[in-house]
């Protein structure tokens, strides 16, 4: 979908689309051409089921014009026109419109953008791979009403650099991982140097000597090497001040010695959603020229059986100091988390850390598969997010921590074992408990997005497979900074 800005209503369009209100209410836009028309959209309402409600669409006028329902006005915030464009955009590549003129009604710019957000969004297909398709692919070309088009290109910049930061995230984490291996994922952050990032890439014989054993016990098993990304960008060079985003990037999970079961196991491809989320998120901020100074810091690793690979029983000791006892090799990403977080606040010092990671099955039976469960040490960090959250749709909920969780996670003969006791329980808690060990007292919020970073069935503004979720969450949070 491409989107164009233009204050010309009288080219050939495809088809115009126009804005009707709850109990068919017509917006100015649309009364203008209903009175072009001699009343035929009003008769057209009159005649049929349509309302004026969210998700209402009808054409008319041989399929010139079509009616899309907007609800209550007062009611038009963000996530409603989110839903909108996401029903605009499904409904124009549907029926195969390829220039297409959006005029709902007399919206200021901020609105439009969000509902080009849906569209763009909930249009995103990953079939690179498909050499057939039975479905003739439809280039669509947006474009949006506005009085000032020129005013308008320039001010959404910021959205479509959002866009892409989720687009990024999805295209990454919907990749196989027989193409996207941890040396192809380090290259696509490499990427970000185009946007004026820093970007370091710390190989395996450097995480030796770091002492980063966690990390690289994970990888044993695999010929594809563990490596940390780190991506600096700097937006204020006055400030010293930076945060830092740590990612999860398994390209790979089999569980490793402790081996999944078979089924499900493709979804495990996209075990390196974290570290997607992190470069989606990096690639964003730094086409908005953010006002801040953000790090990102990335674990990636493949974690496969192998007579190489590390073992149930195993004590491993982590880039803090601290030693690790290895109870299931499929608690794999907190082991990984925990050398990039420790490197993260000892090198780069951040004013606080967020994590993203695909991290524990147990979130989703705590909250299903919409909800991301957020942990913290920081009250102020709690709140950031869950007033950026109210803003995107993207819903958190903050899940306990505490010393009765914290003991879950004592061994008898290390300092810590990466499975809570008794390990049904509590456990997306007790693998917060784990990664809380390792932040040393910075400010710290973990996002565990196994349940949201995939989307089993469509939703308002995304197809099937990998959402980009906390892309935009922590675009809006970066924002209220």
């Amino acid at each position: 979908m491409n989107i164009n800005f233009t204050s010309d209503i009288e080219k050939n369009y495809d088809a115009i689309i126009l804005g009707v209100y709850e109990n068919s209410k017509l917006s100015k836009l649309t009364e203008n051409f209903e009175k072009k028309l001699g009343g035929i959209i009003s008769k057209t309402i009159k005649n049929s089921k349509f309302k004026g409600n969210v998700g209402d669409v009808v054409d008319i006028f041989s399929e010139k014009i079509i009616l899309v329902g907007l609800g209550k006005e007062a009611e038009l915030d963000d996530i409603v026109l989110h839903k909108i464009g996401g029903i605009i955009g499904s409904h124009v590549t549907k029926e195969k419109k390829e220039n297409v003129l959006l005029m709902l009604d007399n919206f200021a710019d901020e609105k439009n953008f969000a509902i080009i957000y849906g569209a763009m969004l909930k249009t995103y297909r990953f079939d690179k791979y498909k050499t057939v398709d039975d479905e003739k692919k439809t280039e669509i070309l947006f474009n949006v009403y506005s009085q000032n088009p020129k005013k308008s290109k320039d001010d959404f910049s910021d959205v479509s650099a959002v866009i892409d930061g989720v687009i990024t995230t999805r295209d990454l984490a919907n990749e196989p991982s027989n193409v996207l291996s941890t040396t192809a994922l380090a290259k696509e952050a490499k990427k970000l140097s185009k946007l004026g990032i820093k970007v370091e890439v710390i190989d395996a014989k450097e995480l030796e000597k770091m002492g980063a054993n966690l990390i690289l016990a994970v990888g044993a098993g695999s010929k594809n090497p563990p490596y940390i990304v780190v991506m600096k960008y700097t937006g204020n060079k006055k400030s010293k001040n930076t945060v830092a985003l740590v990612g999860k990037g398994l390209c790979f999970d089999s569980g490793g010695i402790s081996l999944k079961p078979s089924r499900g196991m493709d979804e495990m491809k996209s075990d390196m959603t974290g570290a997607a989320t992190v470069i989606g998120i990096m690639e964003s901020i730094a086409k908005r020229n953010m006002n801040i100074n953000v790090t990102g810091v990335i674990g990636l690793a493949e974690n496969m059986p192998d007579g190489a690979s590390y073992k149930p029983g195993d004590i491993v000791k982590s880039l803090s100091g601290k030693t690790v006892e290895v109870l299931d090799t499929d608690a794999e990403g907190r082991l990984v988390l925990a050398d990039c977080l420790t490197y993260t606040v000892r090198n780069i010092k951040p004013k606080f850390v967020m994590d993203f990671a695909t991290l524990t099955g147990a979130v989703m039976v705590a909250l299903g598969e919409e909800t991301t469960g957020i942990f913290s040490n920081d009250e102020k960090l709690v709140d950031m997010v869950k007033t950026a959250s109210q803003k995107t749709g993207e819903d958190v909920w903050q899940l306990p921590l505490g010393k009765k969780f914290a003991d879950m996670i004592k061994s008898d003969i290390a300092d810590v074992k990466n499975l809570g006791a008794p390990e049904r329980y509590a456990g997306s808690i007790t693998a917060a408990e784990f990664l809380k060990v390792f932040v040393e007292g910075t400010p710290w919020i973990h996002f565990d997005i196994a349940g949201t970073a995939w989307v089993n069935k469509e939703n308002d503004i995304a197809p099937k497979g990998m959402s980009g979720v906390c892309v935009a969450l922590i675009n809006k949070l970066f924002e209220n900074l």
